[in-house]
């Protein structure tokens, strides 16, 4: 409120000012302006005629730069003690609050500088407006708000001409131009000014206790600060204490000097990140490897974050990355063993399941003891496809899991580091996706600390064929997060921007980024060619000398370190690589249980792989939930709507018939109650797209007061987290991927707004969740809930896309009936070995059960639920109070239950369907009376395919022609998937089906409702065998 006020009173659009530092040190102010006609914050721009702005601007000769945070800071320390300010500004201040009139307020301030020209008295000034003093030069003011002005453009945009690329090729902005307000020149400031002194302003720290400094000087140190072989962007941040932070690491002299220790330690590293490439090039020279030839200060870099984060009392690093450099961190980083790693080059056979992954993919999790902070740190590298930056969100997810069930929720015991490469980061959207999650109260892991090798290419595209951006880093501008720029090729400064970064992140939590500007020494990867696209870029590379080989020979020179000390060390990890290849050359099969980024030893143990329990609940269990979840507490002002929902839930529950929400309720509520952690995510799903769920309630007079039911079931439960997403798809399932890695004991389900919305994340579902067990050994329970369902809508909100999940089924379709052990535990044998679980359920009881049993399976699988949307409040999509009691599970498929059960030798027809079309078969075959001739069969889990359960009911209506309906077109749905496992299940019998449906189409459904009607009746008529003229007076 204070900074409205100053904006409302500031009677011109400039206000200047000196005060006296907090080093009691005189500083000058750099003058600010701020323009009505363009800055909206700033009220005159109503409150005052463009006239009187323009009176302003002649009366006040200095208006010039944007320093309002600046104006805003002041004037709220003025207003708590006007003495903490320069007179200057209490001046100013003062004749603001009096409401003078433009060109009033500003008075010129007290001597600077000692002179014998006398400030004349501003034109106009109003009486009762504070003085000046005399003796104050204009010039000498005019040339201190100059080079204040200068300060900052170096400040702003020093980075610009920083030394930034290794091979002194490119600048990594993509303009080798000079900014001209990085030249003295440009404010009239000439050779005669150099010596000059001049007092520094509060805005830096380049002066450390000197409270002036020669014009000479102060770009000297300016230029040494921003313009070598660091570039700090840091001046778009909007929060002063933010931004005066970073300018205090940089600015205060000395800053980034090591000491001799420091500079030992980084020489070994170095040592360690450059040898083992060698050697591994060395060893295998045709294999790729996406070694860090170019880049090898970065293992350095992570260790040096790792150990500063470790200091300060991290204890859990979650790391995600792409392919180059993976076996070096894993390696140096990680500590994976060394013969682990090198057996990976060999061709052994796995001795475990799983069908591996290439090397520069895997990931691991290991708990090492760090030397530096003498604790031990849990380090995890999160497995990655090719699919670059797929895996960020992935690796936030789980960072955000382990804050939860840490209880560590600001963060200070859980870090992520994600590496980027240049291209990837600003090409790839999902990195946009990612960073939005940053500040979202229900995704925030409070700061992840981003590091990125810029090679300067994307594999072979020159960058200003791959971003319009300056740098690559600049999305790191949208977010408000500091971005240091860094040449590979100075250790040093790639270590003092780490501790920078690292520091930062612990104390504002917040995300920082830094940009390691570098170079690749071979193509994309080792096999590659680079010179037939870069030959410029490649032939200076062929010229420049690692960054060990000048490291060292600087270490030396400053006496650090001698030549044999080098030998020495380069010779023992020499023998340490040398003593691993042996050890490897001994390892007789490959385990791809050593690559487990995210283990869950305890909880496989004592549990039989064979048996699902049962997963019905308690009647008073019921009582208490559907009780929650049909009430709110006293005082709270429920909307009227609701209240007729929420006694509708009351009435479900006197009539023990219970619909949609009730069965999800109930699902979650006791799994809440018996202590699971449930988490709900996606777009809308607080409320659910079709307004059926409202598991938060907004009080209608009391802005953000809400309350969720199911977090108020006992005090002893678990928490509920349900909680809308961003507008996303791919970053949102990938996070609730990884949250579902860290704890096997949490239902985590991500709803899409329509099912195929999903498409946007067809990458975490490919990469990451139907082949992550395959790939990587990593199990999941994640759900996708996919609204699915042919109501007319129209191509985009019909179909969840069924055929792609079963697709990526591992299942085999071809089984021979007589060699199949339909025995107690088929269900939980298929269940064990599918990659994952797709069901369409069509009834609460089974959508309740289908939940419970994710957390009492002995294992995880990820669940694909196709969920309803119309049978959301279908009167015949209930379930009784029966089917949740002890006793009762999920039900793989659902037989006939009418009446031809009782004569299966009269039916002449068994259908087989999945999802919402079975209650349109029922209506239909009940309009022309076929109950008895017609039997339907609803399949619940579409895979593994319930081969015992059809089996069972082909054996029932032995006489039956048998038939697959769907409401999708025959080249999409389950037709595809279920036809060849009926066919081979029942050739013995010479028996197959038949399909009825809509016949093939390229678009998922049409958007003319006459047409979906039409569709949908000759569907009818052909599953159920009659005229479509029969169905003329049906309506469904």
């Amino acid at each position: 409120m204070q900074r409205a006020g100053l904006l409302t009173r500031i009677p011109a659009p400039a206000c200047f000012g000196l005060r006296a530092s907090s080093r009691a040190k005189a500083t000058a102010f750099i003058a600010s302006k701020i323009n009505p006609s363009t800055n909206a914050r700033t009220p005159l721009a109503v409150s005052r005629a463009s006239a009187s702005s323009a009176v302003a601007l002649k009366a006040e000769p200095f208006m010039n730069g944007t320093s309002s945070v600046y104006i805003e800071q002041m004037y709220d320390q003025w207003r708590t003690d006007p003495s903490s300010v320069h007179s200057s500004w209490a001046a100013y201040f003062q004749n603001v609050e009096k409401g003078l009139a433009p060109g009033q307020a500003y008075q010129p301030p007290p001597t600077l500088v000692s002179s014998t020209v006398t400030s004349p008295v501003a034109v106009g000034a109003a009486v009762g407006a504070v003085a000046p003093s005399a003796g104050t030069s204009i010039k000498d003011i005019t040339d201190h708000l100059k080079v204040q002005l200068l300060i900052r453009s170096y400040q702003t945009r020093g980075h610009n001409i920083a030394d930034l690329d290794p091979l002194g090729i490119n600048s990594a902005a993509l303009d080798d131009t000079i900014p001209p307000e990085l030249e003295p020149q440009f404010y009239g400031l000439t050779e005669q000014d150099m010596d000059r002194e001049f007092i520094l302003p509060m805005s830096t720290f380049i002066g450390g206790d000197k409270p002036s400094l020669t014009l000479r000087e102060i770009i000297s140190r300016l230029k040494q600060i921003y313009c070598t072989h660091t570039g700090v962007e840091y001046m778009h941040l909007t929060n002063y204490e933010q931004l005066d932070w970073v300018r205090r690491r940089f600015e205060v002299p000395r800053a980034a000097e090591l000491n001799h220790e420091q500079k030992k330690t980084l020489l070994k590293r170095l040592i360690r990140s450059t040898k083992f490439e060698e050697f591994l090039a060395k060893k295998w020279p045709s294999e790729k490897r996406f070694g860090l030839d170019g880049c090898e200060i970065l293992m350095p870099a992570i260790k040096q974050l790792i150990d500063h984060a470790s200091s300060s009392g991290v204890d859990s690093i979650v790391i995600g990355m792409p392919h180059r450099g993976r076996l070096n961190i894993l390696a140096n980083v990680c500590r994976q063993p060394l013969p682990t790693i090198l057996s990976q080059f060999s061709t052994l056979e796995p001795a475990d399941e799983g069908s591996g992954d290439v090397k520069y993919h895997l990931g691991v999790c290991i708990e090492r003891f760090n030397r530096e902070s003498q604790r031990n740190v849990k380090i995890a590298v999160v497995a990655n496809p090719s699919h670059l930056e797929a895996c960020d969100p992935v690796v936030m997810g789980k960072v955000r899991a382990e804050l939860f069930y840490g209880g560590d929720m600001k963060a200070d015991r859980t870090m992520a580091i994600v590496m980027h490469g240049d291209a990837a980061l600003c090409g790839e959207g999902v990195v946009m996706e990612t960073f939005n999650l940053n500040d979202l109260n229900a995704y925030t892991v409070h700061g992840c600390i981003h590091v990125v090798v810029n090679n300067q290419i994307g594999f072979t595209t020159d960058p200003r064929a791959s971003r319009s951006s300056p740098y690559c880093t600049d999305i790191g501008r949208v977010i408000g997060c500091p971005i240091f720029h860094v040449n590979s090729d100075d250790p040093e400064a790639v270590i003092f921007v780490c501790n920078v970064a690292s520091e930062w992140r612990r104390t504002f939590k917040k995300d920082v980024i830094i940009d390691l500007v570098c170079y690749r020494r071979q193509g994309h990867n080792e096999l590659d060619e680079p010179m037939f696209t870069q030959p410029l870029m490649y032939q200076r590379i062929k010229q420049t000398k690692p960054v060990l080989s000048v490291y060292q020979k600087q270490v030396v020179k400053e006496g650090i370190a001698n030549d044999q000390f080098v030998k020495d060390e380069v010779a023992k990890y020499n023998a340490i690589l040398e003593e691993a290849y042996e050890s490897a050359q001994k390892v007789t099969y490959l385990r791809n249980r050593d690559w487990l980024d995210s283990p869950w030893d305890d909880f496989f143990k004592k549990r039989d792989p064979l048996k699902i329990p049962a997963t019905g609940i308690a009647k008073d269990q019921i009582e208490l939930i559907i009780d929650k979840f049909s009430s709110t507490p006293e005082g709270f002002n429920l909307h009227r709507g609701l209240e007729r929902t929420l006694k509708g839930r009351q009435q479900m529950h006197k009539e023990s018939s219970y619909d949609w929400a009730c069965g999800e309720a109930l699902a979650f509520g006791s799994l809440l109650l018996e202590g699971t952690h449930v988490r709900l995510s996606g777009q809308d799903v607080e409320r659910g797209t079709f307004s059926h769920r409202h598991h938060v309630l907004h009080d209608q007079k009391v802005d953000q007061k809400t309350y969720i039911p199911l977090n108020n079931l006992s005090d002893k439960q678990a928490e509920y987290t349900v909680c809308n997403s961003s507008l996303s798809e791919f970053a949102i399932l990938g996070f609730e991927l990884g949250y579902s890695m860290v704890d096997p004991n949490s239902l985590v389900v991500w709803e899409a707004q329509f099912g195929d919305f999903a498409n946007n994340a067809q990458c975490i579902i490919d990469q990451f969740i139907c082949s992550g067990q395959s790939k990587w050994i990593r199990q999941s329970g994640v759900v996708l809930s996919l609204p699915h369902g042919y109501e007319g809508m129209g191509p985009e909100h019909s179909s969840a896309r069924v055929e792609r999940y079963l697709q990526l089924c591992n299942e085999d379709d071809e089984v021979d009936a007589e060699k199949m052990a339909f025995g107690p535990t088929f269900e939980a044998q298929q269940l064990h070995d599918t990659n994952w679980i797709v069901t369409n359920c069509t009834t609460p009881a089974n959508l309740f059960h289908v939940y419970r049993r994710q957390i009492t399976m002995p294992f995880r699988k990820p669940l694909v639920q196709f969920a309803p949307k119309s049978l959301l409040r279908h009167p015949m999509a209930r379930s009784p109070l029966e089917d949740f009691l002890p006793g009762t599970k999920f039900k793989r498929a659902l037989p006939e239950n009418g009446e031809a059960v009782n004569s299966p030798d009269k039916v002449n027809r068994l259908v087989f369907c999945t999802g919402k079309v079975y209650y349109d078969l029922v209506a239909a075959r009940k309009h022309l009376n076929l109950e008895p001739e017609v039997a339907i069969c609803r399949i619940e889990q579409i895979s593994p395919f319930p081969y015992d359960i059809v089996m069972e009911e082909c054996l029932r209506y032995k006489g039956a022609e048998l038939v697959w309906a769907q409401e999708e077109h025959k080249n999409m749905g389950a037709w595809a998937f279920v036809q060849p496992r009926f066919n081979s299940l029942l050739v013995k019998q010479h028996r197959t089906i038949k399909y009825a449906g809509r016949q093939p189409s390229s678009s998922p459904a049409t958007g003319n409702k006459y047409t979906h009607v039409a569709e949908q009746k000759d569907l009818l008529a052909t599953t159920l065998n009659v005229r479509k003229s029969d169905l003329e007076s049906f309506k469904g």
